[in-house]
């Protein structure tokens, strides 16, 4: 199996710890090493350093090359201009294939929490056997849901498809994205829905088919780029013309869309560092519920999410469910039950000329 850790991401919503020229998968949130870092040494246990590779956005290499000194160049693939994970797992399903032929790929996000590294290998290797036994398939990783969270993706479990190292994989019945507070208390409770954690297992030419149905001017680039890999041509094609690719995400692109996906359970402690509300789903809080990775003084103050520089102290009286964040040039404060919306401070800054640094 090959391992792609896909790793473009801008991260808007961790803005202004996470910005375009260092986005969050290059920082530490959760730990002493970077996401990407994390994301790498968990799979190495039962991947070859030669079948690890990193997708990236031109403008990281030079990060991703600091970060992961023995990942080899040619390891890197990377993407001209971001379009979101329709492009980027296709560009890396047509690379695989052309180098890999028949190959599994498990493609891999590069900004969550697993607090259980084991269980997350052991999941791997089940859903390559699934995928190996039906390889007509495309295996998606579904978290239990805790709670009635609007700002994840669901998917709901139909029949077992079977099992695979006593671990069933459910034939996918449906996919709701970002359902109202209503609707998702109902899928909680019902117990027949996950998240969708954006993990994937799947042979790569599986999805190249996908795409030649679903997005067919999508898949004429990709088989271009996939012939000229096949003799290390690849380069010009890709500057000439993935930029040109519709932007999108995979799932809407073609999971959402294919008659045949299947779901594993993944019971691994995972958690979506996406929004600055989400680390208390990975990080311990005090007891008055303040998460603070800086030095702070509190009188009264409670549920609170203080990041900042570890030097500088900060003083909260009476206050609740605040978002603060610190950085050098730009402080944040926002309501905890607002933090997904920092996204739209970034796409206002991107639209002033002099404010667009800031991003």
């Amino acid at each position: 199996m090959k391992f792609v850790v896909r790793a473009g991401g801008v991260g808007t919503r961790l803005w202004p710890f996470s910005r375009a020229n260092r986005p969050k998968q290059f920082h530490a949130m959760a730990g002493e090493r970077t996401m990407l870092q994390d994301a790498v040494a968990r799979i190495t246990p039962i991947a070859a350093t030669e079948d690890i590779f990193v997708s990236i956005g031109k403008q990281m290499v030079e990060l991703v090359r600091d970060q992961l000194p023995d990942l080899a160049v040619d390891h890197l693939i990377v993407e001209p201009a971001l379009r979101n994970t329709g492009p980027a797992v296709g560009l890396e399903c047509a690379l695989m294939e052309a180098r890999y032929p028949g190959c599994t790929v498990a493609s891999l996000g590069s900004d969550h929490f697993i607090g259980r590294a084991g269980e997350f290998r052991r999941l791997l290797q089940v859903a390559e056997e699934a995928v190996n036994a039906h390889p007509d398939m495309l295996l998606v990783m579904g978290a239990k849901p805790s709670r009635a969270e609007t700002g994840y993706g669901y998917i709901r479990k139909g029949a077992v498809l079977g099992n695979f190292r006593y671990e069933p994989v459910y034939c996918v019945e449906e996919f709701t994205e970002k359902p109202d507070v209503d609707r998702a208390q109902e899928y909680v409770q019902s117990g027949n829905y996950f998240w969708n954690i954006n993990m994937f297992v799947w042979k790569a030419a599986t999805m190249l088919e996908m795409f030649a149905r679903f997005e067919p001017q999508m898949y004429e680039v990709l088989m271009r780029i996939k012939t000229a890999a096949e003799s290390n041509l690849e380069s010009k094609i890709i500057a000439a013309e993935y930029a040109q690719l519709p932007a999108g995400a995979i799932d809407k692109q073609v999971i959402e869309r294919a008659d045949k996906v299947v779901v594993l359970e993944a019971m691994m402690n995972w958690g979506d560092i996406g929004s600055w509300a989400a680390l208390t789903d990975v990080l311990p809080a005090d007891a008055d519920g303040n998460l603070v990775s800086a030095e702070m003084l509190q009188l009264d103050a409670k549920d609170n999410i203080v990041y900042g520089p570890k030097d500088k102290l900060v003083a909260l009286i009476g206050v609740e469910d605040l978002v603060i964040v610190d950085t050098e040039d730009v402080l944040l404060v926002c309501g905890r039950s607002q933090s997904q919306r920092v996204k739209e401070i970034v796409e206002r800054l991107q639209q002033n000329e002099k404010h667009v640094h800031y991003t």
